[in-house]
């Protein structure tokens, strides 16, 4: 959880707190247990629906930047017969993730000007007759334009996942039912310190939920440091780090 998100909640905590305390709201108790049920019912219900499809979108887009890293691997993997298309190669993938890492935006190049599919089929397709004499009985490049399709499609299914986020109307629904159960509960006037403290508890982890909505709405939930890990990983794999270190392990 970064700083922001913590001083949001402590500030909602202490609002609560002093509208649990304060505030004296004077409402027959048949009309408190109605709305109680019916909002508590309708957040539970449209929360519920928000996280578990947004949960999904986060899910596939873990997949699908594990696909990519993985098919950015394999290219430069399987050009280690041809090591002038494998040095080209480290370079524009090298480009391509130090943006990502400069950046900290694991779709910085979806949604930004990139040429590295360009560049990586101009590379690819600058085999001479010799090189492709070397690797032509290699089971290994068969099928290896699929890749470069694969990243493409890649592309494509990223900047789609991004934008299947909530809906304006959508996020005034969980506003307006979030709002009604924190408040409905409080029609329920009572001066014990313990029954209000629950009160404050129970409306702290509605908040929370909204957070949680909120975080997978856009994407936050991946923490400030996900984008460079993924970066810094594929970058160990094209400046072989961990190929020097077992040497230096063995010397």
């Amino acid at each position: 959880m970064n700083k922001s998100s913590a001083l949001l909640i402590i500030s909602f905590i202490i609002l609560c707190s002093v509208f649990i305390f304060k505030v004296k709201l004077n409402i027959s108790l048949d009309f408190a247990s109605q709305l109680i049920v019916a909002s508590v019912f309708f957040f539970a219900l449209f929360s519920g629906f928000f996280i578990a499809r947004q949960n999904d979108r986060y899910n596939k887009i873990i997949d699908i930047i594990a696909e990519r890293d993985g098919l950015y691997s394999t290219l430069y993997r399987v050009f280690n017969l041809l090591p002038r298309i494998q040095s080209e190669m480290r370079e524009i993938i090298r480009a391509h993730y130090t943006r990502i890492l400069d950046n900290n935006d694991w779709a910085y190049n979806e949604f930004h000007p990139s040429t590295t599919i360009t560049r990586l089929t101009k590379s690819m397709g600058s085999v001479t007759d010799e090189e492709a004499d070397l690797v032509k009985n290699n089971n290994l490049f068969d099928g290896i334009w699929g890749v470069i399709q694969a990243l493409q499609g890649n592309r494509k299914k990223i900047i789609a996942a991004c934008q299947q986020r909530l809906l304006i109307f959508q996020w005034i629904l969980v506003y307006i039912f979030a709002g009604l159960t924190i408040i409905s509960f409080h029609f329920l006037e009572t001066d014990l310190f313990w029954v209000n403290m629950l009160k404050i508890i129970f409306a702290t982890s509605v908040f929370l939920v909204i957070i949680l909505i909120k975080q997978l709405d856009n994407l936050s939930i991946f923490g400030k440091h996900f984008s460079r890990d993924i970066a810094r990983d594929v970058l160990r794999i094209i400046d072989e780090a961990d190929i020097k270190e077992i040497k230096e392990e063995k010397i």
